[in-house]
Formats: C-alpha cells, sequence, structure tokens
C-alpha cells in the first residue's frame, strides 16, 4: 500500500474526532430525478391546475430555498457522485450513465479513492441507508469485474434499482421484494407495468422502516431517498391519474413505448404522486417526533429530459435555456432546498451560489464530525450551514423573502416570486471553491441546447469553451454570460445565456479560461466523443452562434430580455 493510501486509511480511523457533546442530529436526503426548477411551484410556477407540488413547497416555508442551487453534471451517475464525495465527477472517471455504454468511464464509484458521506458517518457512528436510485455503478455483465458491496460505501441497509439489485444480488435487494426494473437485464423482471409509479412509495415505506429500526438502536441515522420520477418511463398508475383530476380517457400506451398521447398529463401526474409521497415520508418524522431533529435536503439529478429523447418529457427548465445533458442553466441549475427545521432560517429565499458538492462539508459540519485531512483538502465543495442556521442573516441580508400561503393555504413565495437571479456579486462562493463542468458527449435536442464541453462559474460569470483540440491549440467556442444579474443595475438579464459577452471582458475571461483548462488537464484519461461541444455535430449552429456572436456586440442591436420575475416565463 502507498504511502498515500496509508494516510488516507489513518486519517478515516481517526474520523470520530472532534465531535462534539451536541445532540447529533439525523439527515434525510431527496434526491429527485430529472425535475426543472420550473417543475416548482415554490420556484414560480403558479399554474398549479397543473404542476402540483404543495410538499416540496412546505419543505421551502420551513427552510431555505437556493435560488441559485447546481448539481455537478446534467445527467445522473455523474450528478450523484459529486453529492456523495464532494468531488467533480470527471476526477473519479464517472462522466455519463453508468451501465449506459459509456465505455472507458469508471466501472463504478470506488469508495476506496473517493470516500463516499455514507462511510464518513457510519464511521462517527450514524446508521446509514440507501433507498431507490443507485446508478453509481454495478458489476460488469460477465461479473468478472464486481462491484463494491454496500458496506464499502459505508451503508447499513440498501434497497435499490440502477445497481446490482438489477443482476438480482443478494448483496443489493431490489427496492420492490421479488420485482427489479422490467427494463433491467439479466434477472428476474417483475410483470408490474406500474413499476416506475410504485417506487416513491416503497422508497418512503423502506426509509421509515429503517429510521424505526435506528431510533430503537438509539443511533442517529442518515438515509438517501433517491426517487426514479421524473425519470422516463413514466407510467403513473389509473389511481394516479385520477388523483390529479384525469381519468381513463388519458391512455397509456404500451409501457415502453415512446408515448404520444397525454404526455403532460402522465408528467404532472407523475410528479404530484411523487410530491405525495414525500408527504408522507415527513408527515412521518414528526409523527415520530424526529422533525426538529433531522436535516433536510431535497433536490434533483439533473434537468428534465429532452422531449426528442422521451415524449413524455415535459419538464420545464424555468426561465433557462438547456435541459438534461447540457451544461447551459436549465440542465443544471435545479431545485435546492435545505431545512433545519426549529433551528435557524426560515421561508427564506437565498441567493448565495450554491452546488451538489457543497452537501457533505456541511453534513459534516453540522454533525460535528471533523473531515479526515485526505478528504477535507481534495473536497470541492464549502460549509452552507451558517447560510441555514444563522438566524441573523433574516430574511433579507441574503436575498430572503418570506414564503407565506396562498389563498387555499398551500405556501407560496411572497409578496411575489424573487428574482431568480441576483443584483450583485455578494452571493459568490468562496475564494477557490469554483463550480466545473464537463460534458463530452452529444447533447440531445434543439441546437439552442447544445453548449460546449467545459463550463465554470464564479462570481456573476458563466464560462463556456471547448477544449483545445491539441496541447497549446486555442479553445474554440468561448461563451461568456452574466447570469447573476437581475433588474435594478441596469445590465439586462442574461438567465436564458444567448447575448455572448466574452469580447466586451477580455479579462474575465482569461482568468476563467485559465481555471477551467488547468482543472481539465488535471482529469484522468477517459473517453470522448468525437466532436464534443459541437452542436449539430458540424451543424449550422456553428453559424448561427458567430451571428449572434457578432450582433451582440453592435451598438443598437435589439437585446433578448429575459423578465425579472420567472412566473410569467412559466
Amino acid at each position: 500500500m502507498g504511502e498515500g493510501w496509508l494516510v488516507l486509511v489513518a486519517s478515516l480511523a481517526a474520523v470520530t474526532t472532534g465531535q462534539s457533546s451536541k445532540p447529533k442530529p439525523n439527515f434525510l436526503h431527496i434526491l429527485l430525478d430529472d425535475w426543472g426548477i420550473g417543475d416548482v411551484n415554490a420556484y414560480g410556477n403558479r399554474d398549479t391546475t397543473k404542476v402540483q407540488t404543495p410538499s416540496i413547497d412546505a419543505l421551502a416555508a420551513e427552510g431555505v430555498l437556493f435560488t441559485q442551487g447546481y448539481s455537478a453534471s446534467p445527467v445522473c451517475s455523474p450528478s450523484r457522485t459529486a453529492w456523495m464525495t464532494s468531488r467533480f465527477p470527471a476526477e473519479a472517471g464517472i462522466h455519463s450513465a453508468l451501465g449506459g455504454g459509456c465505455g472507458g468511464c469508471a466501472q463504478f464509484l470506488d469508495p476506496a479513492k473517493f470516500v463516499p458521506i455514507t462511510k464518513l458517518l457510519s464511521d462517527a457512528g450514524w446508521r446509514t441507508a440507501h433507498f431507490g436510485k443507485w446508478h453509481l455503478g454495478a458489476s460488469n455483465a460477465n461479473g468478472s469485474i464486481p462491484s463494491p458491496l454496500p458496506a464499502a460505501y459505508g451503508i447499513d441497509e440498501s434497497a435499490t434499482f440502477n445497481s446490482d439489485a438489477d443482476r438480482a444480488s443478494p448483496a443489493w435487494p431490489p427496492i420492490i421484494p421479488g420485482c427489479i426494473s422490467p427494463r433491467a437485464a439479466p434477472g428476474p423482471a417483475c410483470n408490474d407495468t406500474h413499476w416506475a409509479a410504485h417506487t416513491s412509495d416503497a422508497i418512503v415505506a423502506k426509509t421509515l422502516s429503517f429510521i424505526d429500526t435506528a431510533v430503537a438502536e438509539q443511533k442517529p441515522w442518515y438515509v438517501n431517498a433517491w426517487f426514479h420520477v421524473s425519470h422516463a418511463m413514466l407510467v403513473p398508475t389509473s389511481a394516479q391519474l385520477a388523483a390529479y383530476g384525469y381519468d381513463e380517457a388519458c391512455r397509456l400506451g404500451a409501457v415502453y413505448s415512446n408515448q404520444t398521447t397525454c404526455a403532460h398529463q402522465i408528467f404532472w401526474a407523475a410528479q404530484h404522486a411523487a410530491d405525495a409521497s414525500i408527504k408522507v415520508l415527513t408527515d412521518g418524522l414528526r409523527a415520530r417526533n424526529l422533525w426538529t431533529s433531522t436535516v433536510v435536503c431535497l433536490s434533483t439529478d439533473n434537468g428534465p429530459e429532452e422531449m426528442m429523447v422521451y415524449t413524455n418529457g415535459v419538464g420545464s427548465t424555468g426561465p433557462f435555456r438547456g435541459r438534461k445533458r447540457s451544461l447551459y442553466e436549465g440542465g443544471v441549475r435545479l431545485p435546492f432546498i435545505m431545512l433545519y427545521p426549529g433551528h435557524g432560517r426560515k421561508g427564506v429565499v437565498e441567493h448565495t451560489v450554491a452546488g451538489a458538492v457543497d452537501w457533505l462539508p456541511t453534513v459534516m459540519s453540522l454533525a460535528g464530525v471533523t473531515m479526515p485531512p485526505a478528504i477535507a483538502e481534495t473536497a470541492r465543495g464549502y460549509d452552507l450551514s451558517g447560510l441555514l442556521l444563522d438566524s441573523t442573516l433574516g430574511k433579507s441580508v441574503h436575498g430572503g423573502r418570506r414564503v407565506d400561503s396562498r389563498a387555499d393555504g398551500t405556501p407560496s413565495l411572497a409578496p411575489r416570486t424573487p428574482s431568480l437571479a441576483p443584483p450583485s456579486s455578494a452571493f459568490d462562493r468562496p475564494a477557490g471553491k469554483p463550480l466545473f463542468w464537463e460534458w463530452r458527449f452529444p447533447v440531445a435536442g434543439p441546437c439552442w441546447n447544445e453548449a460546449p464541453q467545459l463550463a465554470v462559474r464564479t462570481g456573476r460569470y458563466k464560462l463556456y469553451l471547448n477544449s483545445p483540440m491539441s496541447p497549446g491549440g486555442t479553445p474554440t467556442r468561448v461563451e461568456l454570460y452574466d447570469v447573476g444579474v437581475g433588474s435594478g443595475d441596469g445590465t439586462p438579464t442574461m438567465l436564458f445565456e444567448m447575448q455572448n459577452i466574452a469580447a466586451q471582458l477580455p479579462e474575465v475571461v482569461s482568468n476563467l479560461t485559465a481555471q477551467v483548462l488547468a482543472w481539465h488537464a488535471a482529469l484522468p484519461p477517459g473517453p470522448v466523443d468525437s466532436h464534443p461541444g459541437c452542436p449539430g455535430r458540424g451543424g449550422p449552429w456553428w453559424q448561427t452562434s458567430e451571428l449572434l456572436d457578432a450582433e451582440s456586440s453592435t451598438a443598437g442591436t435589439p437585446e433578448i430580455v429575459i423578465e425579472d420575475d420567472p412566473a410569467v416565463l412559466l
């Protein structure tokens, strides 16, 4: 074993040092799948005849709603890597969905090299569990490269899919006993055509049962409750459709056909059913007198699916450009809510830039657990607990506004939906903690989804570019947007990222280019598409992009202006 590994092992052995004598909080991480920021009423979607998320809105009413909350990737497996490890996923060799033909990607998240949050807490005395989607790798088809067991990740109990559960591994129980995803192979597949629709309730039931066991053992607990909805395929039951105001007139096609009828009804019914399951979960915590001893985080892995991929993928990105697989804001800027009921700020809208990589440092801080030096030094995130707990920040220092109730009693941001674009750069991340992204593969959908290969966000600015094709070469498709501006300072908002201001701010471009290329150069070798960041794979968007760049730098050219209030855009 090398010296570096000895240091890491020694550090892990000392993980409990520095714990406080305060009562240990519990942690619940609810991760949705393929939701857009416009799919949640609390983020401005006021059409409650369609989108109905009262349970998620209620979480915002009791905690902090981040308007600038980011995933670490526009796709599933890489995004989940960041939540678990506080590392950018490319650093772990995870660039796309594992098990889906990502040749050259890591086979799985390696818990020996990238220690997950569940392992850190397990070693410090927490009971830990993972229920729902895993998608952090599995054994290869012939079993010659076996996946680590849940215990290697510090997970005491699990019931999952998109894992070795899909291969009927006894070590990885399925989320629904005796029934794994009908798409999974090899292994037994159940005949339940509504399997996906039943997973939310199964996740909640498993979570509450696990919590009861942990409480009986007088142990604090941590649970990943990672939902299937609204990933394809969406197959709500007749009851779920009816509960949402639709009946059998909205018929589903074959379970895995690309349904073309009632797409919105199917989507909204599935999301509403998931929201109802979240209420069962939070009500269960209250009934067990655990609500005020539990830190809750709710977010999603990436933006909504593109309809050209899945007809029922009609999620809303609100005012943002791009969707799943795109590095533009709509692919990575997402619902992001945190709360610790009874312990700090309540009903606050927070404009500070936050990311999935911040979850692990925040949990360690709230748990009173000192991170091992080898992990603390490589963590890409920072501790958000001050924004969660510091009541002296009030309702306005960080752009906060109360969450009041509508006439029907459901939570609503008041007095109106706040701008998703803060008016200054006072909400930046700490120095040395920029957010980096990369996407090496094709982007589905229309040309405006097709972002360059790399991106970095620091301060008000987000830079995109393609890395040079050869050492010492020049980056291509350099795009710079001010995604941190809002009304009141005289600058048009650029939430839709159509006005490239790279030519006007060469120093900003130079600084951010140096940062993102240095990060990119340090990544381990991995797969890359033959035309990464090339919209239309060499198609006419090149000319369109060049035209837009030229127009944006021409005096007197009409500008695209996005309304300050996102509610009018949804």
